[in-house]
Parts: C-alpha cells; structure tokens; sequence
C-alpha cells in the first residue's frame, strides 16, 4: 500500500475504487493487514490503496471518525461502501468488497 500523501478527497473524488488503511507503525494488527492487504491489492490492480498513518493524519481522522488503527475503508465512485475498525475479520471485509465490486461491473 502506498503511504497518504495526496488529499484524501481528490482520491475519493478521483478514483473508481479506492482502499485505505488507517493504522499506526508501532501497531502490530496494523502491519499484519497492511501486509496482508498488499497482496490482494497485488490481486486486484483495478483497486487503488493507500495507508494512513494516523499519527500523521490526526485531522483527517477525526474527519472521518477514526480515532485508532487499524481502520479499513472502502470508497466506490466517491462513496463510502465498508468499515470495519478494531478487531474484525479481514475476509469477510474483503468478500464484501469483492461483491461490491462485481456488483459495479
């Protein structure tokens, strides 16, 4: 995944599918899924990804609710379609995302 540096916004805006992972480098659930995450992404290159580190994005975090990682957020055609934050099932979040995808096409 390749780290926030762009306006959130514009990427929402912008992108057909976009991921994104709110964590923090000290947390180790969060390196997991960012890993974890990397290879689907790999799997998936119609799907744009990108992790936020929440230290460094205190203001957009607290714009859009998310006060810890690990956070996961899925934007489809700038809207917001899942999230799922703290302990959750990375499978059944990426299923769902699967399904909304196919649903799209």
């Amino acid at each position: 995944m390749a780290p926030l540096t762009e306006s959130l916004e514009d990427l929402i805006r912008e992108t057909k599918v976009l991921l994104v992972l709110f964590g923090e480098d000290t947390c180790g659930p969060c390196r997991a899924l960012r890993k974890k995450l990397d290879i689907w992404l790999d799997a998936h290159p119609d799907v744009s990804g990108r992790y936020a580190e929440v230290g460094d994005h205190r203001s957009l975090c607290a714009q859009r609710g998310i006060f810890s990682g690990p956070a996961l957020v899925l934007y489809m055609e700038g809207k917001e379609m899942a999230r799922e934050a703290g302990a959750f099932s990375l499978d059944r979040f990426l299923g769902r995302a699967e399904k909304y995808m196919e649903m799209r096409k």
